[in-house]
């Protein structure tokens, strides 16, 4: 009852039926968050015990402490409610990318039992405290990181990396302070599926998607099924169609996934086939998830959420809007949102001044005499250049630069062009696909079937 009516507070998401499906999407994250997350509830109630050790041992290095910061472990306040942020990061070798490609900010309560989310578009508009200008809410991570690495080669001393910046960007957005993190990583979610032995959905249209290995294909039809895990990534990945932009995915299409995935996989964790699989799920979990959670906190947590089911999981909607280039949230959300995680949190209205830069009503106003800063995307090999708080126009010019849309109502045409769709549009309503892996090499063979 209590789940009913925060929904009331902060509107819950409702499937919205669109025309647009895609393919190549990396919010899966969502859902590897809280099958993870989930896991760790679970394990921690008392099951394979030397298991449930060696784990906690893995996913408690803290690779984000800073170098002045003091070891504690944390105890488990058990009247106290928890914050921290879901972030999926791809750490696949081939790739490169820093920009996260899930966040989720989420409160466990204690009390009410309940876990409130709230998903965060990768294009949200947000300022970076103590920097000029706005940012993607996805970039905001690599920048951090960037910090770090230009302090590292002045040989200075690392007082910010990539989780710390996130952090109080969101605190400067939501006015809830963000204790900690969970971070996890691309392969780990369908490993996780696969070791529950599957997740059962209902896929709301045929998808045509491609696997992180280039080129190769696969498919889903409409209708409730039990997914495998490389199924389940694919559906919530789905962003560029193989049929065509008429049947791409839009960012919000799979922000409404994640949230369908992650009911799905806390629906399984506490079913008797998924307490069957704990020992096995717990093995993969070390292997795919860190976090700054102290073993007691997860412990704590574990015996109070130990059973938590869909029911018990409260998602927030953020209502967000396309406006090129990002996407944005309307006042009443923004409000609703923030009330909500203060309320569950425990704490007063923020009494500091919060950044509206993501709220709509605010930012297009700015937007029209706004120049963004050209963030350079870091790769694994250059990630000092970030830190930069006035990027520079890239050294080597990209061959046939195409100009850039500059209104909405322009269509936005598909980054890179990848999987021969460099001839489609899409349309200014909607988040652009975003293409994270670089363009496939030339088939050396049939079955790519890309044209």
């Amino acid at each position: 009852m209590q789940a009913k009516n925060e929904k009331q507070v902060a509107p819950v998401k409702t499937p919205r039926k669109r025309k647009k499906r895609g393919q190549r999407s990396k919010r899966m994250y969502l859902l590897l968050a809280a099958c993870l997350f989930l896991c760790l509830l679970a394990v921690g109630a008392g099951y394979a015990l030397n298991q449930v050790d060696k784990t906690l041992e893995d996913v408690t290095k803290n690779p984000y402490k800073l170098p002045d910061q003091p070891v504690v472990e944390q105890p488990y306040e058990e009247q106290k409610s928890i914050s921290f942020v879901i972030v999926g990061l791809d750490t696949r070798a081939n790739i490169g990318m820093l920009n996260t490609d899930v966040l989720v900010v989420a409160v466990a309560n204690p009390v009410t039992k309940k876990v409130t989310m709230v998903s965060l578009p990768r294009d949200t508009r947000v300022q970076i405290p103590g920097e000029p200008g706005y940012h993607k809410i996805n970039e905001v991570f690599s920048i951090g990181e960037g910090k770090k690495k230009l302090a590292e080669s002045k040989g200075q001393p690392v007082t910010e990396n990539g989780m710390t910046v996130l952090k109080k960007t969101l605190e400067h957005m939501l006015g809830v302070s963000v204790n900690h993190y969970v971070q996890l990583d691309f392969e780990g979610f369908t490993a996780v599926v696969d070791k529950l032995g599957g997740v059962k959905v209902d896929v709301d249209r045929d998808l045509v998607y491609e696997l992180p290995k280039q080129g190769v294909y696969r498919s889903l039809k409409k209708g409730t099924q039990v997914l495998n895990g490389e199924q389940a990534l694919g559906f919530v990945r789905h962003r560029i169609d193989r049929r065509g932009s008429a049947y791409n995915s839009s960012d919000f299409d799979r922000n409404r996934r994640q949230q369908q995935v992650i009911r799905a996989v806390a629906d399984k964790m506490v079913s008797m086939d998924g307490i069957t699989h704990l020992t096995e799920v717990m093995a993969t979990v070390g292997k795919h998830i860190k976090t700054d959670l102290s073993k007691d906190q997860i412990k704590g947590l574990a015996m109070d959420f130990g059973s938590i089911s869909s029911d018990n999981i409260v998602s927030l909607e953020n209502g967000a809007i396309w406006s090129f280039p990002y996407s944005l949230w309307p006042k009443e959300n923004m409000q609703a949102v923030r009330s909500t995680l203060q309320k569950e949190l425990g704490v007063a209205e923020a009494s500091d001044k919060l950044s509206d830069a993501a709220v709509a009503e605010i930012a297009k106003v700015e937007m029209k005499t706004e120049t963004r800063p050209q963030t350079t995307k870091p790769s694994t090999s250059s990630q000092s250049e970030v830190a930069k708080p006035q990027p520079q126009k890239p050294s080597t010019p990209a061959p046939k630069p195409q100009p850039k849309p500059e209104t909405p109502a322009e269509p936005t045409p598909v980054p890179g062009g990848e999987a021969g769709q460099d001839s489609e549009s899409y349309p200014s309503d909607m988040p652009p696909p975003d293409i994270l892996a670089p363009p496939a090499p030339a088939p050396d063979g049939g079955g790519s079937g890309q044209t």
